[in-house]
């Protein structure tokens, strides 16, 4: 007879390191077994993950943050109960984020899946309703930014669609935190407004969910530019699509930081 622990300590070598770390916190593991039966739930069925490599699709609790913990792993193959979807963090292009009740409870992203329609929510599939995302104005601003790197037009959460974000980057920093329009002509109208009021900040590094400015030239004529600081010396900007930058993207005059006008109350 095999010692009792031979057969897992053989798994855990055969694991990719991301599972083993899962299995270390407590998160729960879930592999498809061969004439294995699929529960009768109320959601939406008949969909599995797919595309993952091998490497198993991260059940996480939170559809937005890159962060967020992940509860399990399914592997390829691995069928699923949807119960309502969001728009959440940007995936290769596809937003859209099921909320999921069977194998395990928590958020999947659509693109590993093989759902009928890419970047949309399935026939029939609700809007969650559950609360926005939880933390400050800056943190949810950040968390939709994040949603839309990769995109080249509006996504329609404000009410607008298929307008590009290419030339409109002040119009970008006011969707984040939640207005369809910033209420200013141009970014360096924006800077210089929040100057006015003693608002900008021309040291250290800025922090998560500011506002960062530049002066016009090479980019913008004398519109400036601005751009939405992840607090780590990245940045998330407006461009022929949405992206992550270093602080020396624009090619223009470095202004300063400040934090969003605060009158925007944020999503």
């Amino acid at each position: 007879m095999n010692h009792p622990n031979s057969r897992n300590r053989l798994t855990r070598r055969a694991l990719p390191r991301l599972v083993r770390g899962l299995i270390a916190s407590g998160a729960v593991v879930v592999a498809v077994l061969a004439g294995t039966a699929t529960p009768s739930f109320a959601g939406i069925t008949g969909y599995s993950v797919t595309g993952t490599g091998g490497v198993g699709l991260q059940v996480r609790t939170s559809p937005y943050d890159a962060g967020a913990p992940a509860v399990a792993v399914l592997g390829d193959g691995t069928p699923f109960t949807a119960e309502c979807a969001v728009r959440g963090r940007n995936i290769y292009g596809n937003t859209v984020w099921h909320q999921i009740s069977y194998p395990a409870n928590g958020w999947i992203s659509d693109y590993y899946t093989t759902t009928p329609g890419f970047n949309q929510y399935l026939p029939g599939e609700p809007e969650c309703g559950g609360a926005p995302p939880t933390g400050t104005r800056e943190d949810r601003a950040l968390a939709w930014a994040r949603s839309v790197i990769g995109q080249a037009y509006t996504n329609g959460d404000l009410g607008d669609s298929n307008h590009p974000w290419d030339g409109w980057c002040d119009n970008f920093v006011a969707h984040a935190y939640g207005r369809a329009a910033s209420g200013y002509a141009t970014a360096l109208t924006h800077y210089n407004s929040l100057s006015a009021r003693g608002l900008i900040h021309t040291s250290g590094t800025a922090p998560a969910g500011a506002l960062v400015f530049f002066n016009g030239a090479p980019i913008n004529g004398y519109a400036g530019h601005v751009m939405l600081s992840e607090g780590n010396g990245n940045y998330i900007t407006s461009a022929p699509t949405v992206r992550r930058v270093s602080l020396s993207w624009p090619g223009a005059p470095y202004l300063g930081w400040s934090y969003a006008d605060p009158e925007w109350p944020g999503r």
